[in-house]
Parts: structure tokens; sequence; C-alpha cells
């Protein structure tokens, strides 16, 4: 059986109600999944890892950094346990041993204003992250909305995370020649 490994960071829990969301779809299409948040990700990923999901919130128009998230805390409340550690960190630091796996990148980010949400790039850095590693992206990444800085999420987007797994699944079974 395939596996698949979805690595989060979430400031307000709505990029982990996301990935929980994507984690559904794909065991609905056939793939063992596990889901952490990156801050206890594991230090290595194996070859038995066959996809790699990875997604954070939007922070100043990229991924979370230690700054940012001290700023969520200080300005907005968020419960962050160590600031400094994060998917950024985590891609950074994590040993993938996983030829041939695949990987795929979504964000979490503000419906509105419209110029910003254009400019908001955080699953651009990811994929470039996971590019730098080596591996393959399955699907461009996907973007959720949220209301406002601490969410919640616009109606329907859990669905349409379940679908955007599912569909990842469909695509990985699609290719499975890549491992070399």
């Amino acid at each position: 059986m395939s596996r698949a490994l979805v690595v989060y960071e979430s400031v307000f829990g709505d990029a982990r109600a996301i990935a929980h969301a994507i984690a559904e779809g794909l065991s609905d299409g056939g793939l063992g999944v596990d889901v952490v948040a990156a801050d206890q990700g594991p230090a290595e990923v194996g070859p038995d890892v066959d996809l790699l999901v990875v997604g954070a919130p939007n922070h100043g128009f990229s991924m979370p950094r230690p700054s940012s998230r001290e700023g969520a805390v200080t300005q907005h409340g968020a419960e962050i346990a160590d600031p400094d550690r994060g998917l950024h960190e985590w891609l950074d630091a994590v040993r993938l041993d996983a030829t041939g796996a695949r990987a795929a990148a979504f964000d979490t980010r503000s419906d509105h204003p419209k110029l910003l949400v254009k400019m908001d790039h955080a699953a651009r850095t990811e994929e470039k992250l996971l590019r730098g590693h080596g591996l393959a992206l399955l699907a461009p990444a996907e973007h959720f909305s949220v209301t406002d800085t601490k969410g919640p999420l616009v109606a329907g987007e859990e669905d349409r995370a379940r679908r955007w797994g599912a569909t990842l699944a469909r695509a990985l079974a699609a290719e499975p020649a890549g491992r070399t």
C-alpha cells in the first residue's frame, strides 16, 4: 500500500483542519496516511513515504517565520509553544530518503483583499523547498481561504481539501513509476 505523510504548521487551527481533511481524502483514495504538526515532524522521512504533503498559513506574504509567529502570539493571542520551530525550519532540517517520492503543497490565506491574496506565497516557498530536496511535485499547490487572521475557514474549504486529497491519491496511483 502506498503511504503519504502530511506535515503542517497551524497557528489558529485552520491549516490543521485542512491537513486532516486532505488526509481523509488521501485515505479514501487508498493511501495509508500519517498527519503530524511540523514542530513534531520526524527528523527523517524514509523510502516508505510515496507522497509528502506540506502546508502552512501565509504570514507576511510567505511562510511563517520566528518573527511572524511571535507577532501572532503578541498581536492575536496565538498559542505557539516554540515560535522558532515551524514548517520552514522542518523542511530545512529534515533528511529525506524518498527517492522517487512525490510532493504537494498547500497554504491557507485570507480571502480578501484580492490584491493581497495574489501576493501571498507560502505555498510557492513550500514548493521550492520540496524541489530542493529532489522531490517532484505531483500537482500544483492548492490554496484554502480563511475569512480573517484567526479564521474561520471559508465555508466548504474542508470539503474541497478532502476532494483535493482524493485527487492527489488518484494522481499518485496513475504515476506508480516514480520510484527509481
